[in-house]
């Protein structure tokens, strides 16, 4: 039976990832708040199945002149 529940849990985990990597999308995995030289930005840290990538935005915690909290879901850019 336990081997049977980690199977579809390792399964699920691996179609998941299989999802993330053929797509082009990146989940969110990590944020925080650090201060930068005139205002504080809002770091977002993401991963696409092959990489994680980071992207910054300003912090605003009434979310009016900038972000209070990072997207669930970003595009993946292709390199160029």
């Amino acid at each position: 039976m336990l081997l049977k529940i980690v199977s579809v849990v390792l399964g699920v985990a691996g179609l998941a990832w299989l999802a993330l990597l053929f797509s082009s999308r990146a989940i969110l995995v990590g944020e925080r708040v650090e201060d930068a030289t005139l205002h504080r930005q809002l770091v977002c840290t993401y991963f696409s199945g092959s990489r994680t990538m980071v992207k910054k935005y300003w912090y605003s915690p009434s979310d009016r002149l900038g972000r209070a909290a990072c997207p669930r879901w970003e595009r993946v850019r292709l390199a160029e």
